[in-house]
């Protein structure tokens, strides 16, 4: 099975979970990320409104069920659908940085908080513009590497110090390239994998994502 129809296979899955979320699990998940005003889901951008859906699909605030969890519940025949959806039960959370391009395809990245090296296919990292900077989204393990699922956003050195509780700036969203991410020292690093075990880890993350700007300034 190629690269490619897992990926189409992805997509076609997280769309499909993405519609079963129902809307008092979608209110809950945008007044979590400040994207809630009067009665509705508000956003400048579909990158915004991802995160909002990113976590309606896996790891729903408050006493709601996750999406995923309900696509699972439906017979899927297709091969690389099932293969798929085995793995974006497995998948997790992450800050990795982007390194360049893999010998085996893909690119190259080191995750923030461990350390691990990754082999990650996504056509959207493997552009030089993406090569230096820090992402933040959910990986699962498909066909011997790591492939993005769900919602995938940028992450600055402020973004990084936000999250350890050091004070930051609040820079303007980026117009041209996007932020280098600079090496993570390793008792920050250490924080992070504790973070990382909480429940709450992704809506900080995306939080903090939102607070700085990266991906566009929040609706007024």
């Amino acid at each position: 099975m190629t690269a490619e129809e897992r990926a189409a296979a992805r997509g076609r899955l997280l769309t499909a979970a993405s519609r079963r979320i129902p809307r008092a699990s979608a209110a809950s998940q945008a007044r979590a990320l400040g994207l809630w005003r009067g009665n509705e889901v508000v956003f400048r951008n579909e990158a915004q409104f991802q995160l909002v859906l990113d976590l309606g699909v896996f790891n729903p605030v408050g006493e709601h069920g996750s999406a995923l969890e309900r696509e699972t519940r439906l017979p899927h025949e297709d091969p690389a659908e099932a293969e798929v959806l085995a793995a974006l039960q497995g998948a997790r959370f992450a800050l990795f940085r982007v390194e360049g391009r893999h010998p085996e395809g893909g690119v190259a990245a080191t995750d923030v908080a461990s350390g691990e090296a990754l082999r990650i296919e996504d056509t959207s990292l493997e552009k030089e513009m993406c090569f230096g900077v820090g992402f933040a989204g959910r990986l699962m393990t498909v066909g011997g590497a790591q492939m993005t699922c769900g919602a995938l956003a940028p992450i600055s050195d402020e973004v990084v110090e936000a999250l350890l509780g050091k004070p930051t700036r609040i820079l303007p969203p980026p117009t041209e390239a996007l932020p280098a991410l600079s090496p993570v020292a390793e008792e920050d690093a250490a924080a992070l994998r504790a973070m990382a075990a909480q429940p709450d880890f992704a809506v900080r993350v995306w939080r903090a994502v939102l607070d700085h700007n990266l991906l566009g300034p929040r609706p007024h």
